[in-house]
């Protein structure tokens, strides 16, 4: 039997208590995955988050159904956080490269479920299927990109029945990717992404790393990076390509493209158009590609569009992620210093 994701989304608690669900069940839409072992015969109320993207969703819509968090916050991000979310255990990540958590761990945390969101892939489904089995817990995978935001909100906020704090956080994703998309287009403003210290990683148009440039409508000058679209280019290549603007979130980079004597060959350096993105609680550029980036959409929008996007509404929405997702209110004079 075919159904919505929306239908599917409703349906999934009738007939708890007496039905065992399959171990894999995918929308039709390929936008939800849920992997189970077992009964569900609850709604649940204590989530296991397997991952940094995860995290952050969980952050904003519930935080007071985690039992465990896979990032480790840094010293800077813990005042914009709740003593709730810091007091959680550090799990490290469950799934994706990189897993750190160890299985007896996992189980010790008696959650309800195990929530991931992210590509479903083979990788994913494969590992959330062998999780499933050795721990007994129910596994969420919720897809989607940037663009879905607003609709993974609503989504799980129907499946974990905190659907009016859903509706807020969905009607701001919406608002902010309304505002945002395309608004460099016509512009044709070349850009690249330094993504590591020495500013030579960098990902390509359509990776999951650069959403917000695509969002924005920027024209990315990486190409011929292979399938994954990541990788690491030359000086020389750099210098061919004449991005008109730089994007990083790497501190270290940052200085050195105004030190170095190589990188001021490039007239983004020369014109002052390398821009660093602000990096607390999480990074708003990417890493973790979550919905963190929203805040990025409004940075570099603002950055580039001050008069489409201006300052007083950028700081407006920004405040209101902030209070909304982190139940944090920041003060002009905080808001300010990130929209610099």
């Amino acid at each position: 039997m075919s159904y919505s994701r929306r239908h599917f989304i409703k349906t999934i608690f009738l007939g708890l208590s007496a039905v065992s669900f399959p171990s894999l069940v995918l929308s039709q839409q390929a936008q939800s995955l849920i992997v189970r072992r077992g009964l569900l015969n609850k709604i649940p109320t204590r989530i296991l988050s397997a991952g940094f993207v995860s995290d952050l969703m969980l952050i904003a819509l519930c935080p007071e159904k985690m039992v465990g968090i896979a990032t480790e916050i840094k010293e800077k991000s813990k005042p914009y956080l709740a003593q709730n979310i810091l007091a959680l255990p550090h799990i490290g990540l469950i799934a994706g490269r990189g897993s750190t958590a160890p299985l007896e761990k996992i189980i010790s945390l008696n959650a309800d479920l195990i929530l991931d969101v992210g590509n479903v892939s083979a990788t994913f489904l494969s590992t959330a299927e062998k999780i499933s089995q050795q721990t007994q817990l129910a596994y969420f995978i919720v897809a989607g990109n940037l663009a879905e935001s607003a609709q993974q909100f609503l989504e799980l906020g129907e499946l974990l029945q905190v659907q009016p704090k859903a509706k807020k956080l969905a009607n701001l994703a919406q608002q902010i990717l309304h505002l945002t998309h395309n608004i460099c287009r016509e512009d044709k403003i070349s850009v690249y992404l330094a993504r590591s210290a020495d500013g030579l990683e960098t990902a390509s148009q359509g990776a999951i790393h650069t959403e917000v440039l695509d969002w924005l409508g920027l024209k990315n000058v990486a190409t011929g990076l292979g399938e994954k679209k990541l990788g690491r280019v030359s000086m020389e290549q750099l210098l061919q390509w004449q991005p008109d603007l730089i994007v990083t979130q790497d501190q270290n980079f940052y200085q050195l493209a105004q030190q170095n004597v190589l990188w001021k060959n490039l007239s983004a350096v020369k014109n002052q158009r390398v821009f660093l993105a602000p990096d607390v609680p999480f990074n708003w550029l990417d890493s973790p590609p979550g919905i963190n980036r929203l805040l990025g959409c409004i940075w570099l929008a603002n950055k580039l569009k001050p008069n489409q996007i201006t300052r007083s509404e950028s700081a407006a929405l920004v405040q209101e992620y902030f209070q909304l997702c982190y139940g944090y209110s920041l003060s002009e004079q905080q808001v300010n210093r990130f929209l610099a």
